[in-house]
């Protein structure tokens, strides 16, 4: 009976925790989040207690010494293929059996006439359901009034085509004519409209070397401006994402080691497990204003969802391409038998195809479109080479409405994964996405804005400032209509300021700014150190921080709690008192993590909480669905079989 008791009276009061906290309607990411808000102290440290041990009183953090990577060395060149294109050997002369025409009928080919085909709209229920229309026979000449439209024609009785069409359906009957050309102008003069391409994963350095045929028609065609020095502010997509789209933060930034206040605006349960409508987006606030709006992207877990956040329970923008995305997801099989790969297409095609087609409508209204291809640069280096051409006819095609629009061509984050995360430029460009500003052609003659955007390219800048910089141009041209920038705009409730205007007075640092240490581009001297006996507690300090993060987050029943396997890089930096940057190996995971810690004679503590994952952990981390914990966490089971079958599943 004793044994009994004591192998299960841990499952009993594990369900009892978890019926108590069921009770009071709260989970452990809110708990999280209140302890992070609520203290000063709050990260993961060896000693039980979250928060930063201490402050760092370095004073090598108030300068900030910017440098850019250079594009090409040796080490790329042996690491990139600059040639391969995955589309090599794809049918050229494929063409699809069904158009969309621009009345809103389907039509099929002649040779293809002998099949049934039908069609239906495809609506959306919420961000992860679609709502489906009714079939209708392409013979009823039906007209889709929406803008993603499905395609299916069988032979035989069997399924033999089926395609997903796009367009930009107004709502206007497509037999009245358009406003006049000038009116047209008149609103693009007064209202200009902005588009947002992002490249996720597209680091500053890695984008002149896939992209070097874009980034040059950009700079000879639109002017464009490279902002050299963005710092991204978390670790992926969506906590880079909400400070530039919401100007919040969904990721703690912890400011107590500077001794200031952490900053952590919203909680899981707010940005996650409840859906978004309500938080203020800002590009509902320029629909507000009489903007058309757009979002797409282009797969169907996106930076709002991935991997199970409930994002959006209605459209958020006036044209939403989501339920492309969702049904290509739901019927993948078989719609890639003809929208894949083996017949020229990829998914920024369809992608882009959809914000020409926003481009080329509402000719007489201001117009806001975010376009985010993730497919494209996300886990590959070498992926995006072969696009290139394609993002040039894509600006070639549309240079009359990017010609007189706001154009921000930028990534959110570099490449996190494979070889080249590995070298010293993928380690800086991680954290350095790539950022092209253009302004209407009309607007470069302005010289206070020129000369704004040239001095502040050089400037250590976040994705609060550019969130900052939508707002700016949203109130300068449709409240004050008066295209003056040689001011400087401060908000209280704002933590960044317009990019288009001079930045305030003082030091731009990572101590100043709200930058994680651990994401900081601000150039440090480090000399190597010999990780001998005398340092050999940091392993433990930092396992015990992240198994410290396991434990708050709730998962350490799930995550095998890590032991410190090898101090792969000791790092002090040159300058400071006691500081190093550590990387070290940890097992069962064998997962490379990097972080700083202080300290000497043995006695050594964690200083930021900031612990990041330098190597792939997808499939490592199956067992949880939070995304700000995954990089830390081996799940259990993998530690069951690595027991068993040991290396032959790496």
């Amino acid at each position: 009976m004793a044994h009994f008791i004591h192998f299960f009276l841990p499952f009993f009061v594990l369900i009892e925790a978890t019926r108590v906290l069921l009770l009071l309607d709260l989970d452990y990411d809110d708990l999280f989040y209140r302890l992070f808000t609520e203290s000063q102290n709050f990260a993961p440290s060896g000693v039980g207690r979250l928060g930063a041990i201490g402050e760092i009183n370095d004073t090598i953090f108030d300068e900030c010494i910017l440098r850019s990577n250079p594009t090409w060395t040796e080490e790329m060149r042996r690491i990139l293929n600059p040639n391969y294109d995955p589309l090599k050997h794809c049918d050229r002369s494929y063409r699809p059996w069904s158009s969309l025409e621009p009345d809103g009928r389907i039509s099929i080919r002649n040779e293809f006439s002998d099949a049934k085909c039908r069609a239906r709209a495809l609506l959306l229920k919420d961000d992860y359901t679609n709502a489906p229309g009714e079939w209708h026979g392409v013979e009823e000449r039906f007209v889709f009034e929406n803008d993603i439209v499905e395609v299916e024609c069988k032979r035989s009785g069997q399924v033999a085509y089926k395609f997903l069409h796009s367009q930009i359906w107004t709502g206007e009957n497509r037999d009245t004519p358009a406003k006049s050309e000038n009116a047209s102008v008149d609103v693009k003069q007064k209202f200009p409209s902005v588009y947002i391409m992002l490249m996720d994963s597209f680091g500053a350095s890695h984008a002149k070397r896939v992209f070097p045929n874009t980034i040059q028609y950009l700079k000879d065609t639109f002017q464009s401006v490279e902002m050299h020095h963005l710092n991204k502010v978390g670790e992926n997509s969506r906590p880079n994402a909400f400070p530039f789209l919401f100007g919040k933060t969904v990721q703690g930034i912890y400011r107590d080691i500077w001794g200031e206040q952490n900053i952590n605006d919203l909680s899981k349960r707010q940005y996650c497990k409840s859906y978004i409508d309500k938080e203020p987006l800002v590009i509902k606030a320029f629909e507000k204003a009489g903007y058309k709006t757009m979002m797409a992207e282009d797969w169907d877990k996106g930076v709002f969802n991935w991997p199970n956040c409930k994002g959006y329970r209605k459209p958020p923008t006036t044209h939403y391409m989501r339920p492309f995305q969702i049904e290509m997801s739901t019927s993948a099989m078989q719609l890639m038998d003809h929208q894949g790969k083996q017949n020229c297409f990829e998914p920024h095609h369809f992608l882009n195809d959809y914000t020409e087609q926003f481009m080329n409508a509402y000719a007489n209204s201001p117009k806001f479109a975010l376009n985010w291809a993730s497919c494209l640069g996300h886990d590959y280096s070498n992926e995006p080479f072969h696009a290139d051409g394609d993002y040039v006819e894509f600006l070639k095609r549309n240079r009359e409405e990017l010609d007189n629009s706001f154009l921000f061509f930028m990534g959110d984050h570099g490449l996190r994964f494979g070889k080249m995360s590995d070298t010293p430029e993928g380690r800086r460009d991680v954290s350095n996405p790539m950022m092209y500003i253009s302004v209407p052609r009309r607007l470069r003659t302005n010289s206070a804005l020129m000369t704004n955007l040239e001095k502040n390219s050089h400037e250590l800048l976040t994705m609060f400032d550019l969130h900052a910089t939508f707002v700016d141009i949203l109130e300068t041209f449709t409240i004050t209509t008066t295209a003056d920038f040689t001011k400087t705009i401060e908000k209280e409730k704002m933590r960044g300021t317009s990019m288009l205007r001079p930045l305030p007075p003082g030091m731009r640092n990572c101590k100043t700014l709200p930058i994680p240490l651990q994401y900081c581009i601000c150039h440090l001297d480090k000399r190597d150190v010999r990780p001998t006996d005398a340092y050999s507690s940091i392993g433990t300090v930092i396992a015990d921080a992240i198994n410290n993060q396991l434990k708050v987050y709730g998962v350490e029943d799930r995550c095998a709690m890590l032991i410190p396997d090898e101090i792969l890089e000791l790092k002090l930096i040159v300058g400071s008192k006691d500081l190093y940057q550590v990387t070290i190996r940890m097992m069962p995971s064998r997962g490379l993590y990097q972080t700083f810690v202080s300290g000497s004679d043995g006695n050594f503590r964690v200083v930021s909480p900031d612990v990041t994952r330098l190597d792939t952990y997808k499939k490592q981390a199956n067992c949880i669905d939070n995304n700000e914990i995954r990089p830390l966490c081996y799940c259990q089971k993998n530690s069951v079989r690595r027991f068993f079958f040991g290396t032959f599943l790496d």
